[in-house]
C-alpha cells in the first residue's frame, strides 16, 4: 500500500509539471503534405481527390466554424457572401513555365470552405495544436482545361481565419501533378 501511495504521488507531481504550450492567439499554419488519389471512371475520365494536410497552432483555441446554419457561425461576420464565410482559404495557382498564376474562377466557385470547430469548451481559451485534413474532390480530366489556362501542375496558397477574425500566416503547397496519384486504398 505504501508503494502505491508513493507511485501515485510521484505520478501526480510529474503530471503537474507539464506546461501548457504558449502559442500566439493568431493561428500559425504549416504545410504537412498532400495525399493524392486518382481514379478512372467508366468512359476514361480521370478524377483526382486531394487531401491537403495543414498543421496548426493557436493560443486561444478559437478555430473552426459550425456547419449548422442555425448557429451564430452563420450570422455576420460569417454570413454567406462575407469575406469570413469560409475559414479555410485555398487559392489555386497554375504553373505556366516557371511562374504561377491564380486560376481565374468565375463567381463564387473555388476551393475555400469551412472546417469544423476544434474545441467543445465555449468561453475558455485553450491552446490548440494539430492537423487539418482538407479534402478537394473537384479535378476531372475532361473539365480541368476548358479555359486553356490550367496545366497539369498546380499548387495552393493557403491561410485560415479564427473566430476573432485573425488571419494566419500564408503558406504554399508543393507542386501537385494532376492525375498522377495512386488509387484510393
Amino acid at each position: 500500500m505504501k508503494y502505491l501511495l508513493k507511485y501515485s504521488l510521484a505520478l501526480l507531481l510529474l503530471s503537474s509539471c507539464r506546461k501548457e504550450p504558449n502559442f500566439p492567439d493568431e493561428p500559425q499554419i504549416t504545410y504537412n503534405g498532400v495525399e493524392q488519389y486518382t481514379t478512372r471512371e467508366p468512359g476514361g475520365r480521370d478524377v483526382d481527390e486531394l487531401i491537403l494536410r495543414i498543421g496548426y497552432q493557436d493560443g486561444d483555441g478559437d478555430l473552426g466554424l459550425s456547419r449548422d446554419r442555425n448557429t451564430e457561425d452563420y450570422r455576420p461576420p460569417f454570413n454567406s457572401g462575407s469575406q469570413y464565410e469560409h475559414n479555410f482559404i485555398a487559392e489555386l495557382q497554375v504553373k505556366q513555365g516557371d511562374k504561377y498564376i491564380p486560376y481565374p474562377f468565375v463567381g463564387p466557385l473555388g476551393f475555400s470552405g469551412r472546417f469544423p470547430r476544434l474545441t467543445t469548451g465555449e468561453g475558455r481559451a485553450e491552446a490548440l495544436e494539430g492537423e487539418i485534413r482538407y479534402t478537394i474532390e473537384s479535378f476531372a480530366s475532361d473539365t480541368y482545361d476548358q479555359t486553356g489556362t490550367l496545366s497539369d501542375t498546380i499548387r495552393f496558397q493557403i491561410y485560415i481565419y479564427d473566430r476573432a477574425l485573425n488571419k494566419s500566416n500564408v503558406i504554399l503547397t508543393d507542386d501537385i501533378k494532376l492525375f498522377s496519384g495512386s488509387p484510393r486504398p
